[in-house]
């Protein structure tokens, strides 16, 4: 037998009892025979737009923190967009006007390109967006206007056709950029922010294109910024502000977005991202619905506290399980017991609701007595021999803010109890002890000790007098 097998033969059966005992309440975790499928991100990804289109928010929130759990840097933007998006399905300002108060630096206007006549000349609907780019670019002299669509006539691109306009409309040629890769939308938003992304000098941008579009067209460049965010592995803090809009349809941008258009948003996204198959998958047969199978329960960095400490949650970590590990998410858990009124091994309770369903965890933590300090003063540093009464006041302090200890402290001459007297019968905290006369001359010590209670540890003090003759 090894050295090391010896050892662990010898280990006490109390020692191993106790390690399981604090391992199995900290952690409230999967059952032992649960595993743990890792679904791709682009699943994570076509799910979450599935669930948003549907207008399953509970399933989204799932989908985006499983995708927090593989990319903490991807969940956060996921996060964020599908904010954007739902405040942007709600409403939407539509600005028939050069809008007020736009960033005199680094802004950027993009006109959607729509189309081009067969001579290759610009369509009256694309030359209404651009005659709206000119007004903006008048009204700020140092922003940039972009020109974006690929869709070519006669060898000529809807981008070079508004280019051309625009320097017809007196925009100089350095103030204009051209994108002439897009086909769709899609293509205006992935290939402009990309554009865009090449330059930090650019920092805001705002769309022009008609009313009916602007909705749609605000959430693919906001799925695209997060697109270059998500090749790149950086944050790019560029912002969408107001927008520069022709009113073809009167009611464009006032309440909800009917659920066929965000359904046609969700499929324009889930190309922008390479996960259309994915997502016509989950159109054509339903996933199954999500069940909740375990709590997962980090416990708090800070396990043990003296008695009216302030409990610190710090480290604490909560997380809802799906169909046995395959989705789960970080929730905000309601905590019950997690107090540190009374000494003892305590246990706070952690439970989670999801549709209906609740599940809990525990984790346990230990309180112990608070700490006191009891100091000593005489009512003199000397004394007369058979003559002179000294007075000894203790007082006794919690270390803990808002614990008062009680009890009684009890008083010794040179280690012999002479008196008992209980705290705070005259003062809270005070205890004063009038010791008998003493008939030896010399140094004595007078002793308080603090007995403790319930909730406070025992202390004491002692000084000393000189009794002359």
């Amino acid at each position: 037998m090894t050295h090391l097998k010896r050892l662990l033969v010898r280990l006490p059966i109390a020692v191993v009892a106790l390690a399981l005992t604090i391992a199995s309440a900290l952690v409230s975790a999967l059952p032992s025979h649960a595993v743990v499928v890792a679904p791709s991100r682009e699943a994570l990804k076509a799910r979450a737009l599935y669930y948003f289109a549907t207008a399953q928010s509970a399933e989204r929130s799932v989908m985006i923190g499983t995708l927090s759990t593989r990319s903490a840097f991807e969940g956060r933007l996921w996060s964020d967009f599908v904010s954007t998006w739902a405040r942007i399905n709600a409403s939407m300002t539509m600005n028939t006007a050069v809008p007020s108060g736009l960033p005199k630096k680094g802004h950027v206007f993009i006109v959607l390109g729509s189309g081009l006549k067969s001579s290759g000349a610009v369509s009256a609907k694309f030359e209404r967006r651009l005659r709206l780019a000119a007004k903006a670019a008048k009204a700020y002299p140092a922003a940039t206007v972009l020109i974006s669509g690929g869709a070519a006539r006669r060898g000529r691109t809807e981008a070079e056709a508004g280019y051309r306009w625009l320097r017809k409309a007196g925009v100089k040629a350095s103030r204009l950029l051209r994108e002439s890769r897009s086909s769709s939308t899609i293509g205006n938003a992935k290939y402009s922010m990309e554009l865009l992304s090449r330059d930090s000098g650019y920092t805001s941008y705002s769309l022009i294109s008609d009313s009916s579009h602007l909705r749609r067209a605000s959430v693919l460049f906001e799925a695209a910024e997060v697109l270059v965010q998500e090749r790149t592995g950086r944050s790019w803090g560029i912002k969408r502000l107001a927008n520069l809009a022709h009113i073809d349809m009167a009611r464009a941008g006032h309440g909800q977005l009917r659920a066929s258009s965000v359904k046609i948003a969700a499929e324009n996204v889930a190309s922008l991202f390479s996960v259309l198959s994915q997502y016509r998958a989950l159109v054509a047969k339903k996933p199954a619905k999500l069940t909740f199978t375990a709590l997962q329960v980090t416990p708090p960095s800070t396990l043990s506290y003296h008695v009216g400490q302030k409990v610190n949650t710090e480290g604490l970590v909560t997380r809802a399980v799906f169909n046995k590990g395959t989705y789960s998410q970080p929730v905000s858990a309601k905590v019950t017991g997690f107090d540190t009124a009374t000494v003892g091994t305590r246990r706070a309770t952690v439970s989670y609701t999801y549709r209906g369903v609740t599940l809990t965890g525990r984790c346990d933590y230990r309180v112990t007595k608070a700490a006191s300090v009891t100091t000593a003063k005489p009512s003199a540093a000397t004394a007369t021999r058979s003559r002179t009464r000294v007075t000894l006041t203790a007082t006794v302090k919690s270390q803990v803010a808002g614990v008062t200890p009680k009890g009684s402290v009890r008083f010794y001459l040179d280690g012999v109890r002479v008196g008992d007297v209980v705290l705070g019968s005259a003062k809270q905290g005070v205890a004063a002890f009038r010791y008998p006369t003493i008939a030896t001359a010399g140094s004595h010590r007078l002793t308080a000790r603090y007995r403790g209670d319930a909730r406070v540890t025992a202390s004491y003090e002692s000084v000393i007098i000189i009794v002359k003759g």
